[in-house]
Formats: structure tokens, sequence, C-alpha cells
């Protein structure tokens, strides 16, 4: 055998191990949040997860009537956890919001004869399940584009619930007046209103 046939059975060698190394931590990380993250993975692609699209209508604080759109998104995408994988060494701050199991991030679009408001969200699960929340927050990319003369999504309290195909949250509010400010009257109840949404799950 050449000096050149050992030294390029040496480097494929070299190659299967790398990518068995990547292989192996890229199904350890994925079988470990199918334990820790039921409510977000399934090897059931029929399962019915909190993660996904969800719409629902409510009346705000001034009665009227709006359509909630929400998505809560995978906490490791595919692509992140193959480039966790691809790296030698772990960086010293780990994940950072990812390595919280209970965390989740999303989106949400509220449309109404008013106007559309978008919103990035973030939020906890309570239970291992997933099947009871924590407080979810919503906030605007930029405050400069919230809508005005209007009751923006402030968060959702603790206590929503999801099971199977249904979603209830409980929404709360801030007044954003025509300057861009914000305002609250105490001696005005729709200031302190809260409003219950029941969400159904958009299937693909």
């Amino acid at each position: 055998m050449t000096k050149g046939t050992k030294l390029g059975l040496f480097f494929l060698a070299l190659a299967g191990l790398s990518w068995g190394v990547y292989e192996c931590k890229y199904e350890y990380s994925y079988y470990t949040d199918l334990k820790d993250r039921p409510w977000a993975y399934s090897q059931d692609e029929n399962a019915k997860l909190l993660v996904g699209t969800w719409q629902g209508e409510f009346r705000d604080p001034n009665n009227l009537t709006k359509t909630i759109r929400l998505t809560i998104l995978p906490p490791v995408s595919d692509e992140e956890r193959a480039k966790k994988a691809a790296r030698r060494t772990r960086k010293r701050s780990g994940l950072g919001s990812r390595a919280d199991k209970k965390r989740f991030d999303g989106t949400a679009t509220v449309t109404s004869p008013h106007g559309q408001e978008e919103y990035e969200l973030n939020g906890h699960v309570q239970t291992e399940a997933g099947n009871r929340l924590a407080v979810i927050h919503f906030q605007t990319g930029d405050e400069f584009l919230r809508l005005r003369n209007n009751f923006n999504l402030l968060a959702a309290l603790e206590g929503g619930e999801w099971q199977g195909d249904s979603l209830t949250l409980t929404l709360s509010f801030a007044y954003t007046t025509a300057t861009g400010s914000s305002y609250s009257n105490s001696s005005d109840p729709r200031y302190e209103k809260t409003v219950t949404v029941h969400l159904l799950r958009i299937k693909s």
C-alpha cells in the first residue's frame, strides 16, 4: 500500500468519524428535546403540539372586534440544531434562551377595521406537558410602528391553557395615543380590562 493510499484512507476514516460524532450530537439533542419539550416535539407527525399557528377573535376594551393569528415557533429549529451539532466546542454561553426548556418564542398579528398590529412574543409553559402557560409578553419590533389610538396587546396573563386543537388566553392591553405615547386612566375601567380569547389551531 502506497503512502498516498494510506493518507487517503486516514482522511476518509477521519471524515467518517467526524460525521459519526455530528450524527450522535444531533440525535442526542433531538431525543433530549423529545423528552424535555413534549409540547414542542414529537415523532408522530400528526401530534397536536403547542407549537403551531392559532387563530381566534376577541373584542378589545373599546368593543372593537379583532382577529388574532398567533404562531409559536419550535424552540430549536432543525438548522440551529445542525449548527450546534457541527460545532467542535461548545460556547461558554451555551444556547442562551434556547437552554430554557420551558421557554417559547413566536409572532402574532392582530387585524381589525382600525388596522394591523404586528408583535413578537415570548413566554413559558408552566407544566412539563405544556398544557398550562405562564405570562406571554408581546412586543413590537419598532415602537414607532405601534398602532395609534388603539388598545394594543401587552400580555397574555398567567393561566393560559392549551389542549389539543384549542388554546385559551386572557389578554391585557396598553393604550397608545395619537402621538405614540402610552396612556392610562384609573377611573376608566377600559384601561384595566382583560379579555379572554379562544383560539383554534390553523392546520397547514
